[in-house]
């Protein structure tokens, strides 16, 4: 009890240090060249480790942190595109591109989008988004340079933190049914299966499953650097290796002290703030029926080869 309270306590101390240096590091920073090779794209679903998986890229890397910026309700240079966009690979869409570009290159300055920033002196960016899932094959395709790390967690994990945290599902699942081009290219065997959910943990479940449906069919075996969360937390030092190699730099296997704390969007209520297992914590807070409703979705999308009822991942290939 003594050690978790210990534990509790310097995390908040560490977080709010992280802040103050955060207040520093949004305003003053020196952007690193603008060429596209100096940028870097994390992407994954919301409470999957993206921040954290960031972070750790962030810990050898100087990196001018970019949070998010494909967020239409924080960033007024995107407020016009849909809360997920999806982009059919082979398309033109000069309006997209040129956000994307600016993103990329560093000229966009928000207070969203550099709230994480920590550095004024940086080596590359490091943009972390957890809305561009449904374009990254056309980012691929039209930003070849940036290399692009998608992070994959259990459902469960993820749906049990959407719902503690409250997150909407419907607002979520909106976006989906209303891009006709995402419906006819993915969504449209499942569309029964979407409206049919019902339960809290089903609509999540939806979200999860078209958000990782979409990138994982897009890319052919290998064009895609994918981490699993959990093999994050067992074996941090040998995915570490792969993911360096995947953005072109050597990993020194020197981590700051940050590489074994939480990220900066970790909850109060998170498993590594509170001394539970990272990995198992769903097994616990979730009732049998409730895991049952989101695996059974995941079938329903033919991802159930990903995970099942077990903690961790079930096949690495994708």
């Amino acid at each position: 009890m003594l050690d978790t309270r210990l534990q509790q306590i310097s995390f908040w101390s560490r977080k709010y240090y992280r802040r103050a240096i955060q207040l520093i590091g949004s305003h003053f920073y020196l952007n690193p060249k603008p060429d596209l090779g100096n940028s870097i794209l994390v992407a994954g679903t919301a409470r999957s480790g993206t921040t954290w998986l960031g972070d750790l890229i962030a810990s050898q890397i100087p990196s001018r942190i970019l949070f998010e910026p494909f967020n239409p309700d924080l960033v007024s240079d995107y407020r016009h595109f849909p809360y997920f966009q999806y982009m059919r690979p082979g398309t033109e869409n000069p309006e997209f591109y040129a956000f994307a570009q600016k993103v990329f290159t560093g000229e966009i300055r928000n207070g969203w989008i550099d709230r994480h920033n920590e550095r004024l002196i940086s080596k590359v960016r490091l943009v972390k988004e957890i809305r561009a899932n449904l374009a990254l094959k056309w980012l691929n395709e039209n930003f070849p340079e940036i290399p692009i790390i998608f992070i994959v967690r259990h459902p469960c994990a993820v749906v049990l933190s959407r719902m503690e945290l409250g997150w909407a599902t419907d607002r979520d699942i909106e976006p989906f049914l209303s891009q006709p081009q995402l419906v006819e290219d993915y969504l449209c065997p499942y569309m029964d299966l979407i409206r049919s959910a019902v339960n809290s943990e089903e609509k999540h479940a939806v979200i999860w499953s078209v958000s990782n449906l979409v990138p994982l069919k897009q890319f052919s075996s290998g064009e895609l650097k994918v981490v699993y969360y959990e093999d994050l937390c067992t074996q941090l030092e040998i995915e570490l290796e792969g993911v360096f190699e995947a953005i072109g730099y050597k990993y020194s296997g020197l981590l700051f002290a940050s590489t074994h704390q939480p990220s900066q969007t970790t909850r109060r209520a998170s498993a590594i703030v509170t001394g539970t297992n990272k990995i198992e914590n769903w097994m616990k807070k979730l009732s049998r029926a409730q895991i049952d409703n989101i695996l059974q979705v995941v079938q329903a999308f033919g991802l159930d080869h990903l995970y099942g009822d077990s903690t961790l991942p079930l096949n690495k290939k994708v």
